[in-house]
């Protein structure tokens, strides 16, 4: 249409230069389509003898400049083609573009629901470690291609102005292409951050695991022990149930046997956290400063000797007891300190028991270490002069 519209402008200016004279006039009447070219017309011309003039001739200068416009014209027109091949070329090619783009969407939303499927833990560590070296595979495919696009539109980039206003003319937005390419890198970087994150959550993984499988055979063991730890003291509660009810017996026997005492205060008995005490009032067994028993005490112990022999398995230990006051005067021959009194006073005591039937009590004396009560006062210092029978399993 450019090259039709340049043509009847030349034959406009040349109806012009030829106005002055018939044959002009005549020509132009004869050849009024304007779909001629210029160049048949101008060789018409020269036929009829118009164009060859003088080289002064106004008009044969105007006819050369029209011809050179024309041969100029028609390279332009030549190029034009040759930039619309190119334009359809381009056009072949960013079609191409857009659907390996489209491709390139399609594989990473496969990858994407690939990945989601691995990070909801499906599968075991193998599958997960193969499904996580295929996904890289095709990371690296993503990468190339990327690369490859870029290249491509680096190329684009390069052309001239005009050959760019062309393809963007032929070939539709450009900077909808960079856009697509721009989106497809931004899906390959979060595809490289998943797998990143996929590779530490399946070294993080197969941790747990171990350390759950340790968990478990720990918990395991640890049942075990406490299943054997029950079992034992259903087996010890069973003993202290048994043993509880003998010392209660021997508790009542000795309550029986010894309850005028006891209500005088001179004996107490006590069953306590599987202990049996049996406290004797020094007073009540001795006189003061002298280890040998009174004949009401000496009786006491036989009978707590008598309940006793019928629990053998128990241990029986006599302890011997005295208040803070020293030892003074003549007594301190034979006793040089209250420990040595304490402890004569525990072994009559026991020899005591032995009449009575039980043998075999262990014996020591604490002297003033061990009191029950304050030494400052006259009934503390009573309460810590004592001779203790314990019976224990």
């Amino acid at each position: 249409m450019q090259r039709e519209r340049l043509l009847a402008i030349i034959l406009g200016l040349l109806v012009t230069v030829w106005a002055a004279n018939d044959t002009g006039a005549e020509w132009y009447n004869q050849e009024e389509a304007p779909n001629d070219t210029s160049s048949r017309a101008l060789n018409e011309m020269r036929a009829k003898g118009k164009v060859a003039a003088p080289a002064e001739d106004p008009r044969n200068l105007r006819i050369a400049e029209l011809e050179r416009m024309v041969a100029e014209r028609d390279k332009e027109i030549a190029r034009l083609r040759e930039l619309s091949g190119d334009v359809n070329q381009a056009k072949g090619r960013s079609s191409d573009l857009e659907r390996q783009l489209a491709e390139r969407d399609r594989m990473l939303t496969d990858r994407d629901r690939e990945l989601a499927t691995l990070r909801s833990g499906a599968g075991d560590s193998e599958k997960m470690a193969q499904q996580l070296s295929s996904t890289q595979r095709e990371l690296e495919l993503s990468r190339t291609h990327t690369a490859d696009l870029e290249r491509q539109m680096s190329g684009l980039s390069a052309s001239s102005g005009a050959e760019i206003a062309a393809l963007q003319a032929g070939a539709g937005d450009r900077d909808k292409l960079a856009a697509e390419l721009a989106a497809s890198k931004q899906r390959t970087a979060e595809l490289e951050a998943q797998c990143a994150a996929l590779g530490s959550a399946a070294g993080e993984k197969d941790k747990l695991t171990a350390e759950l499988a340790a968990a478990k055979q720990q918990t395991a063991n640890l049942e075990k022990q406490l299943a054997d730890r029950d079992r034992e003291l259903a087996g010890l509660r069973g003993d202290l149930s048994a043993e509880m009810a003998k010392l209660k017996e021997a508790e009542r026997g000795l309550i029986r046997a010894l309850r005028p005492q006891i209500d005088k205060k001179n004996i107490t008995v006590d069953l306590n956290n599987e202990r049996l005490l049996i406290n004797l009032a020094s007073g009540y067994l001795f006189d003061s400063g002298d280890d040998r028993l009174k004949p009401d005490g000496t009786e006491a112990l036989k009978q707590v000797g008598a309940i006793l022999k019928e629990f053998p398995e128990y241990k029986v230990s006599v302890d011997g007891h005295t208040d803070n006051r020293p030892i003074r005067g003549a007594l301190k021959n034979k006793f040089p300190s209250n420990v040595e009194l304490s402890e004569a006073r525990a072994r009559n005591a026991a020899e005591a028991l032995s009449s009575g039937g039980f043998s075999g009590a262990s014996t020591a004396g604490y002297s003033d270490t061990r009191p029950v009560a304050p030494n400052t006062t006259d009934a503390g210092r009573a309460q810590n002069r004592r001779v203790e029978v314990r019976v224990t399993r």
